[in-house]
């Protein structure tokens, strides 16, 4: 099996846990919120259409502005 180089291991990550969080949260809010007898693919599908479409905004703005702030400010610069 051909193997990713070791500076796409951050990405790699992200890919598989964002979709986990994303769908894992939704589903455990609609069984939480579950009513006694109601259907919960249907309850999880409305929850990812409520969940997903702001939390991918809200990872497009977070995500380079904390790279931004780790890189200016919690890093040494890379040496030449």
């Amino acid at each position: 099996m051909k193997k990713f180089p070791r500076k796409f291991q951050y990405p790699l990550m992200v890919s598989m846990v964002l979709p986990t969080m994303l769908f894992g949260m939704s589903g455990i809010m609609a069984y939480r919120n579950l009513p006694l007898g109601g259907d919960f693919l249907s309850a999880w599908g409305a929850a990812i259409a409520q969940v997903v479409p702001p939390a991918l905004l809200l990872l497009a703005v977070v995500a380079p502005t904390v790279r931004l702030f780790v890189t200016k400010f919690l890093l040494q610069p890379e040496e030449a």
